[in-house]
């Protein structure tokens, strides 16, 4: 039996022009690097991979990802030796601290099948099988995370990585890559070293406006209420069930878990917005009560602010929120 061809992957970069020493510009900085260095990992595991530089939508205009993707993706197969049935995306701050065994999973779908690393809220899928097909079902996609579900819709066979240690962790923000920074430090990723040295010489040299290192905001203070048992931990926001479970087994401070919004990308309707509890009791009153109500349920706060953007602007699109210097 022949060998199937390699997987093409698409890998994005960020764009250029965000305003020097921004959080926009270091986040899209550490993109830039993360980016390369996935995509030498996918190369090196027998992938073919080409860049899929960010675009800017008219103006006007909201960005449409499956409109985008679907055409590089068509020009890019046009470009190639007209024997690849495996097409995949990868968002370029995701998949950094997977495995490489999980990687190979991701680029690994039978025919008629698609593989993501989170079927709900995908950041990376990869398809085999009839990608003309899948090509026309993603360009109505009006974002990557929604790109698995409708894969499924119209026939293609499902798979994600599950609870694969580190499947979903992405990076958008400057606080992602305080994120990142820290993982960087713990056992299974040293052992790993899934980053590459330019990577980590970038995570510990950037400076966040004000001079500031990439640091998780208030770490000390939430790992003293974490270890303490009349403690109590206030979590709310898209909090995956696996999230709380390692919450409620890993801690020893009690938690109150507020989840709303879980797929707000993906799984809503057209024409509907996106809805939170705690945007509907903050435009009751005002941001500064909604912080000091939820300091009184706990001891520390750990608040997914996504879900109240979206809610207060009426979308789950970013363009529709105020800038991130703000």
């Amino acid at each position: 039996m022949p060998e199937r061809p390699a997987p093409l992957i698409l890998v994005t970069t960020p764009p250029e022009g965000q305003p020097f020493g921004s959080h926009a510009a270091i986040a899209a900085d550490g993109q830039r690097l993360l980016a390369g260095s996935l995509s030498h990992r996918l190369g090196r595991l027998g992938a073919a991979v080409a860049p899929l530089p960010a675009v800017a939508p008219a103006a006007g205009e909201a960005f449409h990802w499956g409109r985008w993707f679907s055409a590089a993706a068509r020009t890019a197969l046009a470009g190639a030796d007209g024997r690849i049935d495996t097409i995949g995306y990868v968002g370029g701050g995701a998949l950094c601290l997977l495995a490489d065994d999980a990687l190979v999973s991701l680029l690994s779908p039978i025919p008629g099948e698609v593989v993501a690393n989170n079927r709900f809220s995908a950041d990376a899928v990869v398809i085999a099988g009839d990608l003309d097909r899948a090509l026309e079902a993603l360009e109505a996609c009006e974002t990557d995370n929604a790109a698995a579900r409708r894969l499924n819709d119209v026939g293609f066979a499902w798979r994600d990585l599950g609870v694969t240690p580190w499947s979903r962790f992405d990076v958008d923000t400057t606080l992602d890559l305080a994120l990142l920074r820290l993982a960087t430090r713990l056992p299974e990723t040293v052992s790993r070293a899934a980053l590459d040295a330019s990577v980590r010489g970038y995570l510990e040299m950037a400076r966040l406006p004000g001079g500031g290192a990439l640091e998780v905001p208030h770490l000390a203070r939430l790992g003293e209420v974490m270890r303490d048992r009349r403690a109590e931990l206030v979590v709310a926001g898209r909090v995956p069930l696996s999230t709380w479970q390692t919450l409620e087994t890993e801690t020893s401070c009690r938690v109150r878990c507020l989840v709303e919004e879980r797929g707000m990308r993906s799984a809503r309707d057209p024409g509907s917005q996106p809805r939170s509890i705690l945007a509907a009791l903050m435009a009751r009153s005002s941001p500064a009560e909604l912080i000091d109500e939820l300091s009184r349920l706990g001891d520390g706060v750990v608040l997914d602010t996504r879900v109240l953007m979206a809610a207060m602007a009426g979308s789950s699109d970013t363009s529709s929120w105020p800038p991130e210097e703000e």
